[in-house]
């Protein structure tokens, strides 16, 4: 049902009007994104490693991922848990659904980074429908004055 309110708003077959398409990018700053990746983190029984955080490097090169940097304080040791774009994705839309931030089940999501941040692109397209006569841009033309 709710697959169905979210094409509404971007086509109406009834009038035989083109569908719309529409792009969303939702920043996660660097607190933001380590936020998401905590949460599912815990939502997934697989707590990070005890310690200080000392770095969170996103990186988008050969494949977007995000190292964390997380320092024991008992041993001293540095241990990097690095997490993959998909891991990454999983985490941002946990995330905004936690926080109320609607996402359409039916939307394509990517990831995308933007300098220090990552950035959840959410794609809905609708169903594309025949131009009406009078709207098709073969017709139209300038008047002469």
């Amino acid at each position: 049902m709710s697959g169905s309110k979210e094409q509404t708003w971007y086509s109406n077959p009834e009038l035989g009007l083109p569908a719309l398409s529409e792009t969303r990018y939702i920043t996660f700053p660097k607190d933001a994104l380590i936020a998401a990746i905590k949460f599912l983190a815990a939502s997934a029984n697989q707590p990070l490693p005890h310690g200080k955080l000392e770095r969170c490097d996103v990186r988008s090169d050969p494949d977007i991922a995000v190292v964390l940097g997380i320092r024991d304080e008992t041993t001293g040791e540095l241990n990097n848990c690095e997490f993959t774009a998909e891991r990454l994705g999983a985490a941002m839309i946990a995330y905004c659904r936690q926080v109320g931030v609607p996402l359409p089940r039916t939307a394509e999501k990517s990831l995308l980074v933007s300098g220090d941040n990552l950035m959840l692109c959410v794609t809905v397209r609708g169903r594309s429908t025949k131009l009406l006569h009078h709207l098709d841009a073969q017709r139209f033309s300038a008047k002469p004055k």
